[in-house]
């Protein structure tokens, strides 16, 4: 199965608060729609903007805010399940301690 790197664009833009990430990505999947539904599905987070301002539009699904690129030769193993492989939710995630 293909590897993905998918790199945001432009950070700037409002529909980013849909997301709990905004770094690069790495994800195994079928195809491009596949890589940005999935990182859309595990980063994606409910926003409430205020009156008038609008909705958002899923950063990880729009070509204008995040770069796809099909790796062909990568470090990522290509057998297995659609996941996003980096970042780590393990290593790279882990919660960190509320401050006292």
């Amino acid at each position: 199965m293909p590897i993905w790197k998918l790199s945001p664009i432009d950070l700037t833009d409002p529909n980013w608060e849909a997301s709990s990430h905004r770094g690069a990505a790495i994800v195994r999947a079928e195809n491009e729609e596949a890589a940005r539904d999935l990182a859309q599905k595990v980063f994606g987070v409910k926003t409430g903007f205020p009156p008038g301002r609008g909705i958002t539009a899923p950063p990880w699904k729009r070509a204008e805010l995040v770069k796809a690129e099909c790796y062909e030769q990568s470090p990522y193993e290509n057998e297995g399940p659609n996941e996003v492989l980096l970042p780590s939710f393990e290593a790279d995630l882990k919660p960190t301690p509320r401050k006292k």
